[in-house]
């Protein structure tokens, strides 16, 4: 299987080469559009799996950008993460209204691009040139096919473990025991990888597994927060707001928002 595709749209050649300094390296393949008629143009005729969105480009919005790919059939599965210096509600409301799937403000740091790059590659669908698709769940492994090293392998090992609905969460010693390994080669082995230690991961996969919940289910919000493992609505709401911008409430909404706007209407 060929390596998930990057897209990067941004006007700002600094940011872009900001952006593809922190790829370097890694398993994922590059594109690069100074703005958005040339990006929807490389979504449309690329096999993109997921797109880093600057906000404020000259003609044509990030947000403009974002939801002309939600109405369209052939990109609207593609998850749009924006990139934007703007930190007030207002901003990261449009942008989850728009269609967007996270938003990360500048400026960035590599360890927090690569980690929610690697989430939303894990949780989103992808599909390779047939049209097949594979869950979350395979992607672990088809990164540790490529990689033959044995922290690769741990790595990956790990994180099926992480991602199992079965898993009764006991802390890193016990994972690394599991795993045949210590806690201080698992922790290294994240941190390097992902910039974030294990337990930490684990907390960013389960707020994922919420957010997702809250978009496509009317499920009660204090059932998902049970499920990702809150006993306090309260913490949950806060640990949620603190890693996506928005509470659980203000993002089910803008979720609902941008699912009337993308509605086709009838003639």
């Amino acid at each position: 299987m060929p390596n998930p595709t990057v897209l990067v749209i941004d006007d700002q050649m600094q940011s872009v080469a900001v952006l593809l300094q922190y790829f370097r390296g890694q398993s994922v393949n590059v594109m690069v559009a100074l703005d958005g008629v040339d990006g929807i143009k490389k979504a449309q005729q690329g096999e993109v799996d997921i797109i880093l969105l600057d906000v404020s480009m000259p003609d044509m919005s990030g947000y403009d950008v974002c939801r002309h790919r939600k109405s369209d059939p052939g990109t609207r599965k593609i998850p749009v993460i924006f990139l934007s210096g703007n930190t007030s509600f207002e901003h990261k409301l449009e942008g989850f209204a728009s269609g967007g799937v996270d938003y990360i403000c500048k400026p960035f740091s590599s360890e927090e691009v690569l980690a929610r790059v690697f989430v939303h590659f894990k949780y989103g669908k992808l599909s390779d040139k047939n049209g097949d698709q594979f869950d979350a769940y395979t992607l672990p492994s088809q990164f540790a096919a490529q990689e033959t090293s044995k922290n690769n392998q741990i790595l990956a090992a790990a994180i099926e473990m992480l991602t199992s609905p079965d898993l009764q969460w006991e802390g890193t010693v016990n994972l690394a025991h599991q795993l045949g390994v210590n806690e201080k080669k698992l922790t290294e082995i994240f941190k390097n990888q992902f910039g974030m230690t294990v337990n930490e991961y684990h907390i960013t996969q389960r707020l994922e597994n919420a957010r997702e919940r809250l978009a496509s289910s009317r499920t009660q919000i204090q059932i998902i927060a049970t499920e990702a493992g809150y006993l306090n609505a309260s913490d949950f709401s806060r640990a949620f707001r603190t890693r996506y911008g928005l509470g659980p409430r203000e993002y089910r909404q803008a979720c609902a928002r941008a699912s009337l706007d993308t509605t086709p209407r009838e003639e």
